[in-house]
């Protein structure tokens, strides 16, 4: 097994993800698009702010992957500055359907990177309703939560 954690640039993390597409690897394709996105992903000392970060550059990940060029997640940043983060991930949580980025996350396995995600592990910053709701779409998508949460 290749060990994707010794991939330093996000230029090397594509390629080989290319390489493991082409050689039917899906593991390390995976492996590498995860290793993809910690590379890209913003650090912030609110995790919150720092999980919507990471939770955008997954997404934009995804697409370029999906897409073959590079795609904003306009919408959601758009919303996110008109209404703030927190109104933004509390929607996703109680909302009744999974937006078509959830399903992108889950299907590349990182669900971790969701915004339901983000709201799940940081549980006394929304209200309850919210986490209840989100935690259950994790779970119905096969998303462990972290030991104790």
């Amino acid at each position: 097994m290749i060990d994707v954690s010794k991939l330093a640039t996000v230029q090397q993390c594509r390629n080989l993800m290319v390489n493991a597409k082409r050689l039917g690897r899906d593991d390390v394709r995976r492996a590498a698009l995860r290793r993809c996105v910690q590379l890209q992903a913003p650090t912030d000392p609110d995790p919150v702010v720092g999980g919507f970060g990471g939770m955008l550059a997954a997404l934009e990940e995804v697409f370029l992957q999906r897409y073959g060029r590079a795609l904003r997640a306009n919408r959601t940043r758009a919303k996110a500055k008109a209404v703030g983060i927190m109104t933004v991930l509390t929607d996703w949580a109680r909302g009744r359907g999974q937006g078509s980025g959830f399903e992108m996350l889950i299907d590349e396995g990182l669900g971790d990177y969701t915004g339901e995600y983000v709201v799940a592990v940081n549980a006394t910053r929304f209200a309850p309703d919210a986490v209840i709701a989100t935690r259950g779409k994790l779970a119905a998508n096969g998303v462990a939560l972290p030991p104790g949460i």
